[in-house]
């Protein structure tokens, strides 16, 4: 069972396959493949399985900041 929240907009509607779906105080609850395909492609609905782990956001290394190049001596005109 696949379970979508919309935060912004709590009355979202969607079409799949002409058909007209909405979500309810701002939640969804599906097991249809069609639908799930139709909300992971919507960037205002957002995926909220309690059974599925939010994957971990990726651990970039920090890199060692770069040092600055010497100044250069003013030139004498």
């Amino acid at each position: 069972m696949a379970k979508f929240e919309s935060p912004r907009y709590p009355e979202l509607g969607f079409y799949v396959n002409g058909g007209f779906r909405k979500f309810s105080g701002g939640l969804y609850v599906t097991d249809e493949p069609a639908d799930i395909a139709v909300l992971d492609a919507l960037s205002d609905a957002r995926r909220v399985d309690e059974g599925v782990p939010a994957p971990e956001p990726e651990v970039v290394p920090e890199d060692k900041p770069k040092q600055l190049a010497k100044g250069r001596k003013p030139s004498v005109k």
